[in-house]
């Protein structure tokens, strides 16, 4: 458990700023190469888990071998697939709200800087969040990626561990443990959907009075 919990948290760590910092210039970047660059982006989600394993796997061993099989391993495999997450999630929520708060603050003469550190990132909050909670409950469940990248012992993860009973004889502390996994994935879930929603409660009634209010000018 310690380790799919070490896992986890590094990979939140890690992908989510990278993540959103990808989907800022992915948003604001309208060259040459951004289309392909999304794209990019986009390649870990519909690639099957199983390539992507085998393809770490002999990137490591054959290009980067100074990077062993083990924990730095599997945090920078789960932390590949796992960016896209981030950038299609923050991504959105930059698409929603657009750029005319970027434009007001501009106007009142704040910097760029300024803007993306007061204006901005306060928005993208509820995005960054989420994405968060959606890369921790992944990667704590990832199986295929941790495997493949696995050195056994200590960097067995959890669902390494269930695989590996459920091929014996399953014993109750297997049921208990992939029990235990499940509670910690539904509730960092829920507490994601929580935060977002709380902290979008605000738009949300604003959409609802704009809309009433343009019902009653009609």
């Amino acid at each position: 458990m310690i380790q799919s919990l070490k896992l986890a948290t590094a990979d939140v760590v890690i992908a989510t700023p990278i993540g959103v910092l990808l989907a800022l210039g992915l948003a604001r970047w309208q060259g040459r190469g951004s289309r392909p660059s999304n794209f990019l982006m986009l390649f870990p989600l519909v690639t099957p888990e199983i390539v992507m394993g085998v393809s770490l796997l002999l990137v490591f061993s054959h290009i980067f071998m100074f990077i062993h099989t083990g924990t730095l391993a599997q945090i920078l495999g789960h932390v590949t697939f796992s960016i896209s997450y981030v950038v299609v999630i923050v991504r959105g929520r930059l698409f929603s709200i657009g750029r005319q708060y970027e434009e007001a603050a501009a106007d009142l003469g704040a910097s760029p800087t300024i803007a993306l550190a007061r204006v901005l990132f306060p928005l993208l909050t509820p995005a960054i969040i989420a994405s968060a909670a959606v890369v921790f409950a992944t990667s704590i469940d990832d199986f295929v990626i941790s495997q493949w990248l696995s050195k056994g012992g200590v960097t067995d993860t959890v669902p390494i561990l269930i695989y590996g009973a459920t091929r014996a004889a399953p014993l109750p502390s297997t049921n208990a443990i992939a029990t235990i996994m499940m509670v910690v994935t539904l509730v960092v879930v829920t507490l994601g959907f929580l935060a977002w929603r709380v902290l979008t409660r605000g738009e949300r009634h604003g959409a609802t009075a704009a809309e009433d209010f343009g019902a009653f000018n009609i």
